[in-house]
């Protein structure tokens, strides 16, 4: 289950309840659901933009993350914004709006979620393995993986 914003923090709530879904990425998205303090061992991803950096003032990532006990990643992109996991951004382009400067464009924050979001599909649900995943990559530098390498903004 992928999903962005409340989306993504319904991806969490929905696998703390039901058993099927067997993986689930939060974009950019407050986690409201309680892990309990048993652990989930489920693969996740968070993927989101600074406001989630580790020690950031979007703190429920960081108390998750040491209660997630199965395979699990954090990724920031730099310069994206809330709504770079959507496709507003490449709307806004086609109609003419200009981002904010230092926003991540349009067309490389709807590659960069594609890609990651793709490679984490297909490793956990289709068990095909994928690199990406496993660090940072010279192709992607926006993405940031946490904690650890993403420092406070």
């Amino acid at each position: 289950m992928v999903g962005q914003s409340i989306g993504g923090s319904s991806a969490m709530a929905t696998m703390l309840e039901d058993s099927r879904v067997r993986a689930g990425i939060d974009m950019d998205g407050t986690a409201y659901a309680r892990i309990p303090k048993s652990g989930f061992s489920r693969p996740f991803m968070f993927l989101g933009s600074a406001q989630h950096v580790s020690g950031g003032p979007a703190d429920t990532w960081d108390r998750d993350w040491k209660l997630l006990t199965g395979w699990k990643r954090w990724i920031v992109l730099s310069g994206a914004e809330h709504q770079s996991f959507t496709d507003i951004p490449l709307l806004s382009d086609a109609l003419g709006i200009t981002p904010l400067p230092g926003v991540l464009p349009a067309a490389r924050a709807s590659e960069l979620t594609r890609a990651y979001g793709a490679a984490f599909l297909d490793q956990h649900l289709k068990g095909k393995r994928h690199p990406l995943l496993d660090q940072p990559s010279s192709r992607y530098p926006e993405a940031e993986f946490c904690p650890g390498s993403c420092a406070p903004s």
